[in-house]
């Protein structure tokens, strides 16, 4: 009949009702011929709607053992030990080690189950480490990226190198150097041109405008050689011979004087829709003071002052130059004329001239837009060289 004689007490904890009168152990194992596999280890597990209530959700209980027929009782008597994997299980079935056999192997098992689950959750863990170690080392080196290109945008490469490799950048003097501004005359009219309740929504279409000159003003730069220093609301300032001196410098500024009014036209009113024609320009050569200061190139002295003066005085879509820049390019090619005498503060009336165009290199030179033959490349390295020196 299977009718269980003698259970013990934690068996009887995980499975009640196993040693009632009426309990047979078919109710709660499933098992099959055992005399047929007297020999042979039986591993029993519990049926799952037999279990309380309470321990359904719980992993089935295994036990593992031999059976062995007692004739004189006709009994069978099942020695087994309980087949849990690792201590997880054996606390989720409210045991514990010390409920399995001091010589039964399975206390070895469980313990170097529970030793290489730990080495896989280190392991898991390092791989896990080292993932998040390269995706912030990407994100760092992304963010090194960012600030490099802010550093190179902001200052010339030379002076970004050593402030780069920690070095101080020694504040000098430079004897030649070209300085030029430019406003766009008509921003202010394009500003009051909206309504009050129109700024906001026309504030990122102004900026947008802003923007577009700028990008093709920055293009310049890197055409003619020469350094954006500052550029606050619609006004743009550059310099020529600093900090690397050349002897170029003027001809070099006076080339993006001349790109910029061009430029300038390519750039559309976001009020009027029309194209903005109409930008003034001043050009001054004289001595330079230059220094770095939290990562921002200042250049000082008279020189940016006089600059500031030519381009105030000027008439829009013109290139007003001071008496040293008209030296400086007399006989170069640049036609000029006379524009007349203005008041300048501190110096008193001052000669002025109109820069006109530049006869030698046509409209698409001057904006970078042709790349020159072998022979103009070879002359052009050569002034460059020359005039570094």
């Amino acid at each position: 009949s299977l009718q269980v004689r003698q259970a013990g007490v934690t068996i009887q904890k995980i499975v009640p009702g196993l040693q009632s009168r009426c309990g047979q152990l078919d109710q709660y194992f499933n098992i099959c011929s055992i005399r047929k596999f007297i020999n042979s280890h039986f591993v029993l597990r519990t049926q799952r709607d037999r279990m309380p209530m309470a321990w359904r959700e719980r992993p089935i209980l295994e036990l593992r053992g031999q059976m062995l027929w007692m004739p004189p009782l006709h009994c069978m008597l099942y020695v087994a030990s309980p087949l849990p994997r690792s201590l997880q299980e054996l606390e989720e079935q409210s045991m514990h080690l010390s409920d399995i056999a001091p010589h039964d192997a399975t206390r070895d098992l469980i313990l170097l189950n529970q030793q290489r689950l730990a080495e896989m959750e280190l392991s898991n863990q390092l791989e896990r480490k080292k993932e998040e170690l390269h995706q912030l080392s990407k994100h760092l080196e992304e963010e090194k990226q960012k600030t490099e290109n802010l550093l190179y945008a902001m200052l010339p490469k030379h002076v970004a190198n050593q402030l780069k490799e920690g070095k101080r950048v020694e504040a000098g003097e430079f004897e030649e150097c070209t300085v030029l501004f430019s406003d766009v005359v008509t921003f202010t009219n394009i500003c009051s041109e909206c309504e009050p309740i129109q700024i906001v929504s026309m504030l990122n279409s102004i900026v947008s405008m802003l923007n577009s000159m700028y990008l093709k003003f920055d293009r310049l730069t890197t055409v003619h050689n020469v350094y954006n220093v500052e550029t606050i609301g619609d006004a743009y300032m550059v310099v020529g011979g600093v900090p690397i001196p050349m002897s170029s410098h003027t001809e070099r500024v006076a080339n993006f004087a001349l790109g910029m009014i061009i430029a300038a036209k390519g750039v559309t009113n976001p009020v009027t829709g029309c194209p903005i024609q109409v930008i003034e320009v001043g050009l001054h050569s004289g001595r330079q003071g230059w220094l770095v200061r939290r990562c921002l190139c200042i250049v000082c002295l008279e020189t940016v002052n006089m600059a500031s003066q030519m381009e105030s005085h000027g008439l829009p879509d013109t290139i007003n130059l001071s008496p040293s820049v008209y030296h400086a390019l007399r006989n170069k090619g640049y036609q000029m004329e006379e524009h007349g005498e203005i008041e300048v503060k501190c110096k008193g009336r001052m000669r002025t001239y109109f820069l006109q165009r530049n006869i030698k290199v046509t409209e698409s030179e001057i904006m970078g837009l042709l790349v020159p033959n072998a022979d103009s490349d070879r002359k052009m390295n050569h002034s460059t060289q020359a005039s570094q020196h």
